[in-house]
């Protein structure tokens, strides 16, 4: 089996509107006048929705504009922004979805583009972007894969062009369980959705980087169950080797105890675990400092965080990280740190988590 066929499965099956759920090769052998009739049924339900509602905001925007839609379904959301102008082109992994939306643009007399992701999840047959647009749909894959095909689209995007898209938040995934991100995705999709993971401007950014977002609308929509995120992309950050530390052998312990990568933490809510000095790492760079991980919590509460040379805690940048599914792309930031700081943060509980991967950057 494919890497990719378990989605490619799944999302035959896109939001309707009016049906719930529908299979888009199902409806292809419909007469044409019956086809695009069911369609726009479809379309106009889709437009009373929480992301129909924001259609105006980008009605001016994207008109003349060229944007690449990743996951586009049967095309609701693309098709009325073309229908008004846009240059739009529809990324899907489903051949059937893309069949369905060339169908109903000729119906309609409308110039579209797309492009079937392969498993490769090359976009290199594309040309250059003024927007990618993505709703709802690679947090439906886990997040090295989402990442690996962001940075491919990303080589598309014009400076100075805007990345847009609707996810899950982290808020509803705590408040529907902290399930496993394999075991959400039907919670939130329904049967046979392989996986939905949640992001934030954070998430997103760790996704994309080096690249250098400008945040223009960070919004919830319906009480906390989407949010709306779009930048301004303005180029990518350097990225160089001199960024990178490995951690084999760095740390200093503080009370934990660590085994390559995996770390264990003794209970006590503030009780020390290990830090690492960042200024050996800082040659040839200026601040201000980023320090971006990828941390996996696998018990406990973990507090992660930056300090000066003397130990003192920059307090308002610890995050406090609760045992999770998956991995957790945090960024913490300041003008001068000396040491990343790691931290059980329970009375009653000891922790274990695993840093995946840790880099010091210019902010």
């Amino acid at each position: 089996m494919d890497a990719l066929d378990r989605y490619r499965d799944k999302w035959r099956e896109v939001p309707s509107g009016a049906e719930g759920r529908v299979f888009g090769d199902n409806i292809q052998d419909l007469p044409d006048e019956q086809f695009l009739s069911y369609w726009s049924g479809m379309a106009a339900k889709r437009a009373t929705s929480v992301v129909g509602r924001l259609y105006p905001l980008y009605h001016d925007y994207f008109a003349g504009k060229r944007v690449l839609e990743l996951g586009g379904g049967l095309g609701f959301d693309g098709l009325q922004y073309a229908e008004r102008g846009a240059q739009w082109t529809f990324a899907d992994i489903v051949p059937s979805n893309l069949a369905a939306i060339r169908r109903v643009a000729k119906l309609k007399g409308v110039d579209v583009a797309t492009h079937q992701i392969g498993d490769d999840l090359s976009f290199d047959a594309l040309s250059e972007f003024d927007a990618v647009m993505v709703i709802g749909s690679i947090h439906h894959v886990p997040f090295d894969i989402a990442r690996r095909e962001a940075v491919e689209v990303l080589k598309h995007l014009k400076v100075g062009g805007r990345w847009i898209e609707l996810v899950y938040p982290r808020e509803r995934w705590v408040r529907e369980g902290t399930m496993p991100f394999d075991t959400w995705g039907m919670r939130t999709d329904g049967d046979r959705t392989p996986w939905a993971e949640w992001h934030d401007a954070e998430k997103i950014r760790h996704r994309l980087q080096p690249a250098k977002l400008t945040t223009v609308l960070d919004m919830e929509l319906s009480w906390g169950s989407f949010r709306w995120l779009d930048f301004v992309y303005e180029g990518m950050g350097r990225e160089t080797d001199s960024t990178k530390f490995e951690l084999l052998g760095s740390p200093i312990m503080e009370g934990g105890a660590y085994d390559g990568r995996l770390f264990r933490g003794e209970a006590g809510a503030f009780r020390p675990i290990c830090r690492f000095d960042l200024r050996p790492h800082m040659a040839g760079m200026t601040g201000p400092w980023r320090v971006d991980l990828l941390v996996e919590i696998r018990s406990g509460t973990v507090g992660i965080g930056l300090a000066d040379a003397a130990g003192n805690h920059y307090s308002d940048e610890e995050r406090v990280l609760d045992a999770a599914s998956g991995a957790i792309p945090i960024t913490l930031r300041s003008d001068d740190p000396a040491q990343l700081i790691l931290r059980n943060r329970h009375e009653d509980r000891g922790s274990e988590f695993l840093l995946r991967s840790v880099r010091l950057r210019e902010s």
